[in-house]
């Protein structure tokens, strides 16, 4: 096969030699999320420093049998290097003997997602790019590197947001998520190894395998909040109180598992409030707390197919009516959608009614 992870010697490559701790916590995290099964992994490589070394970790645990890699590169085409960086990307890719897929949107971001920042415009094109290979490829999971800091910049994002429990949260290592501006229903399966690394764990790794990094200018401008929280918030953070960081990404982990035990509650509480006509029945609910009442409202909005943007504020508005027990009154919760409440029992109407 001619790669340099596939060779027949029995041994690592030098760069990977001291790394058998971060490899074997790796390999741990795929046996336990895959019931001990080799995953097919679709790889997220942007040619920079932490996709790189997710790349040579997942490299070296396919030598050894425990997973297979298809690496992608998603060149937005919202930079004139871009696509010399894509170049140098297969390049290094051969370098490690692993082939890397280059895709490049048929027409410019800008037009495809129009009324969408440039910033969610990549991104959106970038997992449903990574979610169609998967399906091509017959992979089990996108592979992705965000590591430690990625999370505590997440949560403070959330924060500035004003979200609750589920932006606070954070990432999920693992998770099944909508593809974003897919139709609903249609899901991909992100991983994330590296969630409780430490950035200088990859810097170290990186610097080891003497492969060139690429760049993006991008990751450093002022222009994006997540930027100004990296370079300048976060920093400030670790000077107040050493160990922000890594209790932030505590932080996240805590309200994960207080998030999932109240969604647990919610769709039981769901299952058992409503009816054959997918209503929801309201007086079983009346005496939870409100935090409860909204998170049951939500999920049955979501489950019953709406599948637009569902605001907090529309959640409360939907509430609010089975408060003031106006019956026959109804909530507009965007594209078309409403939430009528009558006779004590909230129903969900679509465009068609």
């Amino acid at each position: 096969m001619n790669r340099r992870f596939h060779d027949d010697q029995s041994r690592a490559p030098e760069f990977l030699r001291g790394e058998s701790g971060l490899i074997q916590r790796v390999r741990r995290f795929l046996r336990d999320h895959f019931r001990g099964e080799a995953p097919h992994l679709v790889v997220g490589y942007s040619g920079g420093q932490d996709s790189l070394a997710l790349l040579l970790v997942l490299g070296e645990l396919e030598r050894l049998g425990a997973c297979r890699v298809t690496a992608a590169h998603v060149d937005h085409g919202l930079r004139p290097e871009a696509a010399q960086d894509a170049e140098r990307v297969v390049e290094i890719g051969c370098a490690l003997g692993v082939d890397v897929r280059v895709y490049r949107p048929e027409t410019p971001l800008r037009e495809q997602y129009r009324g969408r920042s440039v910033e969610d415009a990549a991104r959106v094109f970038r997992y449903r790019t990574l979610a169609s290979v998967v399906s091509t490829v017959n992979a089990d999971a996108i592979a992705v590197a965000h590591h430690a800091r990625d999370q505590a910049e997440t949560v403070l994002l959330h924060v500035l947001r004003g979200s609750g429990l589920a932006g606070l949260s954070g990432m999920a290592a693992d998770k099944v998520l909508p593809v974003p501006g897919s139709m609903s229903g249609v899901e991909m399966r992100v991983i994330r190894p590296f969630l409780h690394e430490s950035p200088e764990t990859l810097v170290e790794l990186v610097e080891r395998s003497g492969l060139p990094i690429i760049e993006d200018p991008s990751n450093t401008s002022p222009d994006f909040r997540r930027n100004r929280i990296r370079h300048a918030l976060l920093p400030l953070m670790e000077d107040i109180a050493p160990g922000a960081t890594g209790r932030l990404v505590s932080l996240a982990d805590i309200l994960r598992a207080d998030e999932e035990a109240l969604d647990d509650v919610s769709h039981l509480l769901l299952h058992r409030t409503t009816d054959d006509a997918s209503r929801l029945v309201w007086d079983p609910i009346q005496g939870a707390p409100v935090g409860l009442q909204r998170r049951v409202v939500r999920h049955w909005i979501l489950q019953s197919g709406f599948s637009g943007d569902l605001s907090r504020e529309r959640i409360e508005a939907v509430v609010e009516l089975t408060r003031r027990n106006e019956g026959g009154k109804q909530i507009e919760i965007g594209g078309g959608w409403s939430v009528r409440y009558a006779e004590g029992r909230l129903e969900l109407r679509g465009r068609s009614h």
